[in-house]
């Protein structure tokens, strides 16, 4: 009897289980076994997953695929342990103990294993370097490589990282619980990041084929969502989060084409961000208005003038310029000062714009971000440069990440050669 065809249902499936579920099935497994041993937790997550690539493109996808996982990690979780009980002997695998009354009520409040996940990697023993890493490995899902890629490091410094944290939460003996009242507000310092960093990766992917992700978008639009149902998480700092993702996540349709090719943001005039985002964005800025004016309140700011226009007029490029001179004093950052570059060339001109930059070539961690040459090209290219502009976008294409990035910036290369 012939083997039976692979079901072209189960990638998709997998591939989803994989970006929602992985985090929470970690979780699920942490919870049994600590904090402590994480690793135990994601090489049972990673060996369900083989499993399932194994069988489900032949036997078909099971009818409730996420338990199907869940068990598949246990039955591996349970082996584990016993393989390693010499080492470890003080860390069965059975649930936790029953906490109290209030940590109960708490964890009612806060039920998204994803979000506890979240929480539990912010663990006060953890430097904030380690936090953000450790949050985006385990409970956002990334790879080594997009860690790397998001927080603009080299692999090898952040797998460093990872172990130094992992080893930590060891020693203290961490585990995966909500963190009281008290605590939450303290860890949010690390949360917020992190979810900022998710939904950078969902805009722009740092590997696959598409230019974005939009369902790592929605995941992290919807954890900060989450956080702002809980009166200890709801912040108005918060609120500038989940505004600064609606704006975002209003124009990904408008920022590829029908083949999936990227449209640069001069060419999507006509297309519409979704106007429920934005109204949604707009509910959380409101909600965000307070005494203390944050680096995301002017970064939502910014990102509702792109979503209103897609190409700025002066009025609006005066402010946009205002919004990260302002957003430059609170947040130094090279990626910041970037952004300042290129209003700065809508309100003074390329010339002004190129002599800003400058100081900005050395830096290490624009050394490996494509839009560093991207930005020096557009510029190049305004001045009348053509020839140094083709050089910077080819720059920029060979640090590309995904192949619709890849092609539009060889496009511009070819197009000002």
């Amino acid at each position: 009897m012939p083997e039976p065809l692979p079901s072209p249902d189960a990638a998709a499936v997998l591939d989803l289980a994989f970006r929602q579920w992985s985090a929470g099935l970690v979780a699920a497994l942490a919870r049994r076994v600590g904090l402590g041993r994480l690793d135990l937790a994601e090489d049972s997550v990673q060996f369900a997953m083989l499993q399932a690539a194994r069988t489900w493109g032949f036997h078909g996808v099971p009818e409730h695929p996420r338990a199907w996982l869940l068990r598949v990690a246990v039955n591996r979780l349970t082996d584990l342990v016993r393989l390693r009980a010499p080492e470890v002997p003080d860390a069965p695998v059975e649930d936790p103990v029953a906490p109290d009354t209030e940590t109960t009520r708490y964890a009612a409040e806060l039920p998204d294993d994803a979000l506890r996940l979240l929480f539990a990697c912010c663990h006060p023993a953890l430097s904030r370097e380690m936090q953000v890493t450790l949050t985006l490995k385990v409970a956002c899902g990334f790879s080594v490589r997009e860690v790397a890629a998001a927080l603009l490091a080299d692999e090898p410094t952040v797998a460093q990282r990872l172990v130094r944290a992992k080893r930590t939460l060891r020693a203290c003996r961490a585990t995966l619980e909500v963190p009281s009242p008290e605590a939450l507000p303290e860890r949010l310092g690390a949360v917020h990041p992190a979810l900022y960093l998710l939904f950078n990766e969902g805009y722009e992917a740092s590997e696959g084929h598409d230019l974005s992700r939009a369902e790592l978008c929605a995941e992290a639009l919807r954890l900060a969502e989450v956080l702002l149902s809980h009166p200890a998480t709801a912040t108005p700092e918060g609120h500038a989060l989940a505004a600064l993702f609606c704006f975002h996540a209003a124009r990904l349709p408008g920022r590829v084409d029908a083949r999936g090719a990227f449209v640069p943001q001069a060419a999507r005039e006509g297309t519409e961000a979704s106007p429920l985002l934005v109204a949604r964005g707009l509910g959380h800025l409101r909600a965000s208005m307070g005494a203390v004016l944050t680096p995301l309140h002017l970064e939502a700011e910014i990102a509702l003038l792109h979503a209103n226009t897609a190409v700025p007029g002066p009025e609006d490029s005066a402010r946009l310029l205002a919004l990260y001179d302002a957003l430059l004093s609170l947040k130094p950052s090279p990626i910041v000062a970037l952004g300042r570059v290129v209003a700065l060339g809508r309100v003074m001109g390329p010339a002004v714009a190129l002599e800003a930059l400058g100081p900005l070539r050395s830096v290490g961690v624009l050394q490996r971000y494509p839009y560093r040459f991207a930005v020096e090209g557009m510029l190049l290219e305004q001045a009348g440069e053509r020839g140094r502009a083709a050089d910077c976008f080819r720059q920029a294409a060979a640090l590309a990440r995904t192949p619709p990035q890849r092609e539009y910036l060889l496009g511009r290369a070819r197009a000002c050669g």
